[in-house]
This record gives C-alpha cells, sequence and structure tokens, in this order.
C-alpha cells in the first residue's frame, strides 16, 4: 500500500516528538499482561525509563540514556499506515549497535510505539 501525502502528514504529527519506555509484554507470560518497565533493572540498578527517543520533524531521530549521557543520532522513515523505521550514524560499539539496529522497527498500538526484542515487546509513550 502506497503511502498518501495525508498519511505522512498524520505519521510525522504523531511521532514527532520525545518517546520513552514505559512497559514491556513477555510473550512467554499467561496473561500478556503489561508490565511497568520500572521492573526490568540492568546490572547498574537502572531501567529503561532513563532511554529517550526524541523523533524530530526533519526526520532525524537521537536516542539518550539519560543515566550515562550517552546519545546516538540518525534518521526516521514512515514505512506503513502505522509502522515507522529509524537507522543510526554512529552506536559506538558493536553491542550498542547490535541493540539499536533489533529495535529500529516500530509500529503503532494503542497509542503507543512498540518496538520487539527476542520475546518482549516493548511499548513507549509520549513525554506531554
Amino acid at each position: 500500500m502506497e503511502l498518501t501525502k495525508s498519511d505522512l502528514i498524520s505519521g510525522k504529527k504523531f511521532i514527532t516528538g520525545k518517546w520513552r519506555p514505559s512497559f514491556f509484554v513477555n510473550f512467554f507470560s499467561n496473561d500478556l499482561a503489561h508490565v511497568p518497565i520500572s521492573e526490568m533493572k540492568s546490572d547498574d540498578g537502572s531501567d529503561f525509563s532513563s532511554i529517550v527517543f526524541e523523533f524530530r520533524d526533519d526526520n532525524t531521530v537521537s536516542v539518550t540514556n539519560e543515566v550515562d549521557n550517552y546519545t546516538v543520532n540518525g534518521t526516521w522513515e514512515q514505512t506503513g499506515i502505522y509502522e515507522y523505521q529509524w537507522t543510526v550514524e554512529d552506536a559506538g560499539s558493536v553491542e550498542a549497535a547490535e541493540f539499536l539496529k533489533s529495535c529500529a522497527k516500530l509500529s503503532t498500538f494503542d497509542g503507543n510505539l512498540v518496538f520487539t526484542l527476542g520475546f518482549l515487546t516493548f511499548g513507549m509513550s509520549k513525554d506531554k
């Protein structure tokens, strides 16, 4: 399906702004419940809510980890009515590049942006 000019305008309006992970769903759970992102901690005690995705209307994106102020920059594009793809210019390390590449496809669901990593789906909410 080809995107119309109206689709692209609506899509840009939807995605432009700051987004941060707010919940995740484990596909191995019995009820597929939305689990608050604060319950998923890294080794240093931080959680994914410290990661901010900022999508700008010039089709650039920055992803910042607020814990260590690490930022990567890239571009984004709308690939479908409810789908987006983003790429980074330089992730700084192979591990970071692989992580960012694996969550580069975004979809919309219930007003959230979502991406999947293995058996986990992460939902991001827009900062107001």
